[in-house]
C-alpha cells in the first residue's frame, strides 16, 4: 500500500492519506488519452528533472522515459516538472499543436499531481513514494461537452462552473481535475467543500494565513498562475 502511515513522522490526518493513496493510484491506471504505463513514465520524467531542478537543463541526467512516448509529451512532462518559469505561450501552442490540446491537459495533470506528492514526502522529510505500477488497458479518449474559451492556453469549461480557477484550468479532463483536486483540497482545506470557503474555523491557521502562505510558497517557486 502506497503512504503507509508508518512512514511519517508525525501523525498524518486518515484523509490526507486515503487522498494521497487514491490519487497516487490513479497515475497508474489508463486515463483519458494516455495509457497507464504511458502516464507512469511521464510521471517518472517530471520527478527525475524537478529532483535536479537545481542544476542547469544542460547538467542534468537524463535517462530513457522507460515507454514509448512522442519527444513534445518528454520535453512538456520535464519543463512542467522542474522549469514552470520557462513556460509560455509560444511553447504551449506548439506543444499543444504536437500533442493535442487534451493529451497535453491530461499530461499537465499528471505532473502536478506527482509533484504535489512528491513535495509532501520532502516536507516530511521521507523518501518519494514509489511509482504505482502501471495497469493496462486504453484510454477513453472522451471530450466533454461545454468546453470553450475564455483566453486560456487551453479550452475549459465555459458552462456552470463552480470551482476555483486553478481546477478549471484541467477542466478538459474531468479526470485529471478528479485526481489532482482529491489529493490537493486534502492538503489545503481538509475536503473539496472547505475549499470553496472563505471563512475557515476547523483548521490551526485561518483562510487569510493559509492564501498568504500559499501565494509565499507560489512566489519562492516562481509560480506564474
Amino acid at each position: 500500500m502506497s503512504f503507509e502511515d508508518g512512514r511519517f513522522p508525525v501523525p498524518v490526518r486518515e484523509d490526507l492519506t486515503t487522498a494521497l493513496r487514491r490519487s497516487w493510484a490513479d497515475i497508474g491506471r489508463p486515463g483519458t488519452w494516455w495509457t497507464g504505463p504511458e502516464r507512469v513514465a511521464i510521471a517518472a520524467l517530471a520527478r527525475a528533472e524537478r529532483i535536479q531542478r537545481n542544476e542547469p537543463p544542460w547538467n542534468r541526467d537524463r535517462g530513457e522515459p522507460g515507454t514509448p512516448l512522442p519527444e513534445k509529451a518528454i520535453e512538456a512532462a520535464r519543463k512542467i516538472g522542474a522549469d514552470p518559469t520557462h513556460l509560455d505561450r509560444d511553447w504551449a501552442e506548439a506543444t499543444i499543436a504536437e500533442l493535442g490540446d487534451a493529451p497535453y491537459v491530461e499530461l499537465a495533470s499528471v505532473v502536478v499531481t506527482t509533484v504535489a506528492a512528491d513535495a509532501f514526502c520532502e516536507a516530511m522529510g521521507i523518501e518519494h513514494e514509489t511509482l504505482p505500477e502501471p495497469e493496462a488497458g486504453e484510454p477513453t479518449r472522451e471530450r466533454p461537452d461545454n468546453m470553450g474559451d475564455i483566453g486560456a492556453w487551453v479550452p475549459v469549461q465555459v458552462i456552470d462552473w463552480q470551482r476555483a480557477n486553478v481546477a478549471r484550468a484541467l477542466s478538459l479532463v474531468p479526470e485529471g481535475v478528479r485526481t489532482f483536486f482529491r489529493m490537493v483540497a486534502a492538503m489545503y482545506s481538509g475536503t473539496a467543500t472547505d475549499f470553496n470557503e472563505m471563512v475557515w474555523n476547523h483548521r490551526p491557521m485561518a483562510r487569510p494565513q493559509v492564501e498568504l502562505l500559499a501565494a509565499r510558497v507560489s512566489a519562492l517557486n516562481q509560480c506564474f498562475y
